[in-house]
């Protein structure tokens, strides 16, 4: 038998993180490139922008053979701790602190009451937290709203814009390395072409 909760996060990761280590100096300069503000003063960022440029997650576990754990295995459940023990303290982007951004994720509500959804986490890919394994802390935001929304339901697909803050904050649905104070949420349009 294989083990299937360590193919997972792999998947996961893979999902969450498809050319970190493969285009380590493009993604820096793409942070340069997105530096000067649009008119609108957030600057449009992308899920890679939040990675470090270099990080590789799978660095320790490359050599471990997955393919041939069980399980039911004391070394896979060991594994699986070291593994979201180095997703949960991914590193992040220092130079994105108190920067005005805006990019679009997908809604995983935490906080909501009779007024709508206050807090959030934006995450990269539908089924984040939910469906899957969370994905690395520098891929998930947790979203802090000036005013409830409404109209926010999970897996809504969202551009979220406002001040970035390197912030890490556990949750019942993962760890977020940042927070996102919000100045407003919209439902994504993609670009007209």
């Amino acid at each position: 038998m294989t083990s299937l909760a360590l193919h997972a996060v792999a998947i996961a990761l893979a999902a969450a993180l498809p050319i970190a280590t493969a285009r380590a100096a493009p993604a820096a300069q793409s942070v340069a490139q997105a530096a000067s503000a649009p008119a609108s003063g957030y600057r449009e960022l992308t899920w890679i922008q939040l990675v470090p440029p270099g990080w590789d997650p799978m660095k320790r576990f490359r050599d471990v053979g997955i393919g041939r754990l069980s399980d039911n295995s004391p070394r896979t459940a060991a594994l699986m701790a070291d593994l979201r023990d180095e997703l949960d303290n991914a590193p992040l982007v220092e130079t994105l602190q108190d920067a005005p951004v805006r990019l679009p994720g997908y809604v995983v509500p935490l906080q909501t009451d009779r007024d709508g959804v206050r807090e959030f986490l934006l995450v990269p890919y539908f089924g984040a937290c939910i469906h899957m394994p969370p994905p690395p802390a520098n891929q998930i935001i947790l979203v802090k709203l000036a005013q409830p929304a409404k109209q926010l339901r999970s897996m809504d697909t969202v551009w979220a814009s406002g001040v970035m803050r390197l912030d890490r904050q556990p949750s019942d649905m993962g760890v977020s390395g940042y927070r996102l104070d919000a100045a407003s949420v919209e439902p994504y349009r993609n670009k007209p072409r």
